[in-house]
C-alpha cells in the first residue's frame, strides 16, 4: 500500500508504501452519541462542513480552491516537465496518461473543474513561489521513504490557490498501460488522486476513494472518482445545477458530553453502498452535503488505521486542535 500525507500552508501531499495493517480491536472504548438530521440543499454555495478539503493553517475551517473566474478561460494551467526518467513504462506516454487524469476530473457532470495543458518546460522541480503548476516525473528532489508522489499547494490566506506542483518519484516503477500491470504502480491512478489536490481536496477516510491515502501495487481504481470523490469537487466547484435536488445530513458527535473532533462520519444507502463521509470540527459538528433523496445510515468511527489524523493533516493544522482518541463507533 501506498500511504499519502498532507501538511499546511505550503501543502506537501505523500503517498507512501506501507504493509497492510490488521485493525486490532481496544477493549476499553467509550462509545460515541450521534446525532443526526436531513436537510435539503438549496441552490447556491454550500457551507462543506467537515468535507475532506484542504484548509488554510489555522483557518478555522477556510478551504483553499482555485478562483476559477480570475483564471483565462476559467481553467487551471499545466505545465509538464520535459525531462523523463526509465521508471515508466507502457503502452502509453506518460503525458497521454496524465491528460486523461485531468480529463476524468473535468468530466465530473457536477463539478466545473477545469484544466488547460500550458506546455512542456525545462524546469524539473517543485517551486511554490513561480506560478507555474508543474508536473514533473524526474525530479531530483529526494521524497520521504517510500514515498510515490508529493502534490505542494501554495495559497493566499483567503484561501486562493497560488501554484501547484506534482512530483512523481523516480525511484518507483510507474506504468501508463491502458490495463495496467500488476507488478507496477498505476500512473494514471496516482496522478488522478494527486490531481485532487492540486484543486483542494483533503484525504478522504473511505479506503476505495480516488481521495484514500493509500493505493495497492497493479491497482487501477482510484482511475475513477467514486462518489464522495465527486462530491467534493462539486462542493468546491459546483456546476451543472448542483446541489438543486439533493439533501443533507448534519449532526454533532459527543463523547460523555463533549465535542470530539476528527471523527470520521459516513453516509451509507440503506443497502449499504458507502455515498460520502466527512469530519466533525473540533465542536463536534459535521455536515455531508450533495447527497441525493433517500434513506441513510450514518456511521462515526475513529481514525485509528489504517487511516489516522496524520493522513489530514491540513485538517488538524486548519483548526489547529487536537484530535480526540479512546471511543468506539458508533451508528444512527
Amino acid at each position: 500500500m501506498r500511504r499519502l500525507v498532507r501538511t499546511a500552508r505550503r501543502e506537501p501531499g505523500v503517498l507512501r508504501a506501507a504493509a497492510p495493517r490488521v485493525r486490532r480491536s481496544k477493549a476499553a472504548r467509550i462509545v460515541l452519541t450521534l446525532l443526526a438530521a436531513l436537510l435539503p440543499c438549496l441552490a447556491g454555495p454550500v457551507p462543506a462542513h467537515g468535507y475532506a478539503f484542504l484548509l488554510i493553517q489555522g483557518g478555522q475551517g477556510l478551504m483553499r480552491r482555485w478562483p476559477l473566474g480570475n483564471l483565462p478561460g476559467g481553467r487551471v494551467p499545466w505545465m509538464l516537465s520535459n525531462r523523463m526518467a526509465g521508471n515508466i513504462t507502457g503502452d502509453r506516454s506518460a503525458f497521454d496518461t496524465l491528460t486523461q487524469a485531468f480529463a476524468t476530473w473535468e468530466a465530473q457532470p457536477t463539478s466545473g473543474i477545469r484544466f488547460a495543458f500550458a506546455g512542456g518546460t525545462d524546469a524539473h522541480e517543485a517551486n511554490p513561489n513561480d506560478g507555474v503548476n508543474l508536473l514533473t516525473l524526474a525530479a531530483d528532489q529526494t521524497l520521504p521513504s517510500g514515498v510515490l508522489a508529493v502534490t505542494f499547494v501554495s495559497s493566499d490566506l483567503n484561501g486562493n490557490i497560488l501554484d501547484a506542483d506534482t512530483v512523481f518519484n523516480r525511484n518507483f516503477l510507474f506504468t501508463t498501460n491502458a490495463g495496467g500491470d500488476g507488478t507496477r504502480y498505476d500512473l494514471q491512478s496516482v496522478a488522478t488522486h494527486e490531481i485532487g489536490h492540486i484543486f483542494g481536496l483533503e484525504h478522504s477516510g473511505l479506503l476505495r476513494a480516488t481521495m484514500a491515502p493509500a493505493i495497492p501495487l497493479g491497482e487501477m481504481y482510484a482511475r475513477t472518482p467514486e462518489s464522495d470523490d465527486q462530491i467534493g469537487a462539486a462542493l468546491l466547484y459546483p456546476d451543472g445545477g448542483f446541489p438543486s435536488g439533493t439533501g443533507s445530513v448534519e449532526g454533532d458527535v459527543t463523547l460523555q458530553g463533549s465535542p470530539v473532533f476528527l471523527t470520521h462520519v459516513i453516509a451509507s444507502d440503506a443497502i449499504g453502498r458507502v455515498v460520502a463521509a466527512a469530519y466533525t470540527d473540533p465542536s463536534g459538528h459535521y455536515r455531508i452535503d450533495g447527497l441525493a433523496p433517500n434513506v441513510y445510515v450514518i456511521v462515526a468511527e475513529p481514525l485509528d488505521d489504517p487511516i489516522t489524523p496524520s493522513n489530514v493533516g491540513s485538517i488538524v493544522n486548519g483548526f489547529r486542535a487536537t484530535p480526540t482518541t479512546g471511543y468506539s463507533s458508533a451508528f444512527h
